[in-house]
């Protein structure tokens, strides 16, 4: 794709086929696989195929003209479809060494100035309408419908996941609603928070995990990252203040969020913690206890969900006072 010489989708096809390739671990739907070639290690997604299509790759290829040169963002080096009777989208990447935290509190500043980063290379980005759009739009356009197909799972065992649904998605579009700009767009991450952030021990940097990238018309890797960077643990969902008043001081003073919109900027990101029937539907494929990991994990989200957004809001008016007090 870019004219440099090293790895090409061909070539980490044939290694990972020749077991030539680490395969890394995630739950995730797409596999990924960290690749040798001349000295060098590549990273590989193989995209699942259910989520490969032109669509999608033109998708990632706008993303990288956009996202090009900034010292944080591993460019595409080879972008192509395996060849097979279901067409699977491969990604060639450099690897980043180093780990992830555990703790994404701490990485709370870097993840909102990669927020602020992403935004400035929205801005003036001209593309097409049917490449724009995040977790939040299928129930912003038909919160109904979604709602049906997911049935499945809301019944029986996950009963208690039908009535979170049923409870809190008028609220939650609404707010999405209100925080959505028809005349802006932003490069969207998709999944931004502070485990997708490798740093080699020094002050290099990488973000991580493209698979869901493209463009919005509102702050959703924010309201994403605002529930993923500001929670006591890993696994769990209650929120520690501190860091969610941290993380919305920094997001007001690199983005201008206001604060009054701190709540809405909560709620868009709950949407993210819905179950789509599809997206379950393909967990299950994969390993069928993955699917009902998931739920179970959504399912705790939804039952501090309301606790949490009051911590939200309590954090947003101890900024806002401490501001005006200022």
């Amino acid at each position: 794709m870019t004219g440099v010489p090293g790895l090409t989708v061909g070539g980490a096809l044939a290694r990972v086929g020749a077991g030539d390739a680490e395969a890394l671990e995630g739950r995730g739907l797409n596999a990924s696989y960290r690749v040798a070639y001349g000295g060098r290690p590549y990273a590989v997604k193989v995209h699942c195929p259910e989520r490969s299509s032109v669509g999608e790759f033109r998708r990632i290829e706008r993303v990288d003209a956009a996202l090009r040169a900034l010292p944080w963002y591993p460019p595409v080096l080879d972008l192509g479809f395996a060849p097979g009777p279901r067409p699977r989208l491969v990604v060639v990447r450099p690897y980043a060494p180093g780990a992830a935290s555990d703790d994404a509190r701490q990485h709370i500043a870097r993840v909102v100035d990669v927020l602020a980063d992403l935004a400035a290379r929205g801005r003036g980005v001209a593309v097409e309408e049917e490449l724009i759009g995040d977790y939040a739009s299928p129930w912003v356009a038909d919160a109904r419908a979604e709602r049906s197909l997911a049935e499945p799972f809301l019944t029986g065992e996950w009963g208690a996941l039908g009535c979170a649904v049923d409870e809190h998605l008028a609220e939650l579009r609404a707010g999405a609603v209100r925080l959505t700009r028809p005349d802006g767009v932003l490069v969207h991450h998709g999944d931004l928070h502070g485990r997708n952030l490798v740093s080699d021990g020094s002050r290099a940097l990488t973000v991580i995990d493209w698979d869901e990238a493209g463009f919005s018309r509102r702050p959703a890797d924010a309201g994403k990252a605002l529930w993923l960077s500001c929670r006591l643990g890993r696994g769990d969902f209650v929120l520690d203040g501190r860091a969610v008043g941290r993380f919305l001081e920094r997001l007001h003073a690199r983005l201008g969020l206001p604060y009054a919109n701190a709540v809405d900027l909560a709620r868009l990101g709950a949407l993210w913690f819905l179950p789509r029937h599809g997206h379950v539907t393909l967990l299950g494929r994969r390993d069928a206890d993955l699917g009902t990991w998931y739920l179970g994990w959504v399912l705790r989200f939804w039952t501090r969900f309301r606790r949490n957004l009051e911590v939200v809001a309590e954090a947003a008016a101890e900024r806002a006072a401490g501001r005006s007090a200022g």
